[in-house]
C-alpha cells in the first residue's frame, strides 16, 4: 500500500487495474477488505482503473491531533480532491459505501465539476431524528468498543446487516463470518481510531424536508444502491435521497443491507457498469420485437 502526500497530511492508498483503463475511480474509507466491491470494478466486465484511499485518521495515513473543524466527512472530502490533484486525475468516477458515500456527498455538492458520475452505496443522508452531529450507529460501536463490550459490537452491527429468513442457512453462516471478522476488526482498533465519529451529511439539515432540499442542489450524475433490510440508513432515506437528487437513478434490493459491498459484490457491479455505459451511451440498446406489433386504439 503505498503512500500519497498532499499539502497537509498523506494519504495511504491501493490501486487496481490498468492505466489506460476506460474510467477512473475513487473510493475512500475508513478502510477496505481488498477485495469484493469497489475492487472488483476494476476485473471484467468493467475493467476500471481503481484507487482505494483510506481516511486520515485510519491506518496508516495521517493522524490528526484533533478533530478537523469543517467535520471528518467534509475533511475527507477535501482529501479525496487533493488525493486526485496529486495523481493527476482532473475528473473521476467517485464510489463510497456507508460514511465512505458520505464524502461522495460532499464532493457532489462542492466540486462538481470534478465528478464524472457518484456512485453511492448503502450511503442516503440519515433521517434526522433529533440528533444531526453524530452517527447513531457509529456512536453505539464506539461507545462499545472503549467499554470492550464484545456482544454489544456484534449485536449493533447484526443490526446493520439486516434481518435474515430463518431459511436462508447458508447466508446465515456467511453472515456469521463476516460479522466474525468485522466484530475482531472493531475491537482491535486502536482508541484514536475508535473514537472517530464521522456524523451525518449536511448536518446543518434539522429536518428531512431539510436534507431533501440540500439534495436538490446535487448536479451530478448519481446512482444510489439502498438495502432495504439496512439497520442504519433507512429505505424512507434512500427514497428521499432518490427523489430528491436531479435525473438520478436508484436500485433497492429487498434482500440486502447495511453489508452489501461484501455479500454481493458482483450485483453492485452489474449496476455500476450499466449506469456507466447509460451515461457514456454505449449500453447495449434492446433487441427489437420480432413479432408485428399489432395497433391498440384508445378512448
Amino acid at each position: 500500500m503505498p503512500r500519497q502526500p498532499i499539502a497537509d497530511a498523506e494519504l495511504w492508498y491501493d490501486e487496481y487495474g490498468d492505466d489506460d483503463a476506460p474510467e477512473v475511480i475513487i473510493s475512500s474509507a475508513m478502510g477496505f477488505a481488498g477485495e469484493g466491491y469497489p475492487e472488483r470494478l476494476a476485473d471484467g466486465p468493467a475493467n476500471y482503473k481503481v484507487y482505494t484511499v483510506q481516511a486520515r485518521g485510519f491506518g496508516r495515513s495521517t493522524r490528526p491531533q484533533e478533530p478537523p473543524r469543517q467535520g471528518w466527512l467534509g475533511q475527507w472530502a477535501d482529501d479525496v480532491i487533493a488525493f486526485a490533484d496529486a495523481r493527476g486525475i482532473n475528473r473521476f468516477i467517485y464510489t463510497g459505501a456507508s460514511h465512505g458515500a458520505g464524502i461522495g456527498w460532499y464532493i457532489a455538492m462542492r466540486r462538481p465539476e470534478r465528478l464524472k458520475a457518484f456512485v453511492s452505496v448503502v450511503g442516503a443522508p440519515h433521517d434526522r431524528y433529533g440528533v444531526t452531529d453524530s452517527s447513531e450507529g457509529r456512536r453505539k460501536v464506539i461507545e462499545a468498543r472503549l467499554n470492550g463490550d464484545t456482544g454489544a459490537v456484534r449485536s449493533q452491527l447484526e443490526t446493520l446487516g439486516g434481518w435474515l429468513h430463518d431459511d436462508e442457512t447458508k447466508r446465515r453462516a456467511q453472515r456469521d463470518a463476516l460479522l466474525d471478522g468485522a466484530v475482531a476488526a472493531t475491537m482491535t482498533r486502536d482508541d484514536d481510531e475508535s473514537q472517530i465519529n464521522q456524523g451525518m451529511p449536511f448536518p446543518e439539515a434539522k429536518t428531512n424536508d431539510e436534507v431533501a432540499d440540500v439534495l436538490r442542489n446535487v448536479r451530478v450524475p448519481t446512482l444510489m444502491l439502498a438495502g432495504m433490510r439496512d439497520g442504519i440508513v433507512s429505505p424512507q432515506a434512500s427514497l428521499r435521497a432518490a427523489m430528491s437528487v436531479r435525473d438520478a437513478k436508484a436500485v433497492f434490493f429487498e434482500s440486502e443491507g447495511h453489508f452489501m459491498t461484501q455479500e454481493i459484490p458482483e450485483r453492485l457491479i452489474r449496476e455500476v457498469t450499466l449506469f456507466i455505459n447509460e451515461i457514456n451511451g454505449t449500453a447495449e440498446p434492446l433487441p427489437r420485437p420480432s413479432r408485428a406489433r399489432t395497433k391498440v386504439d384508445t378512448i
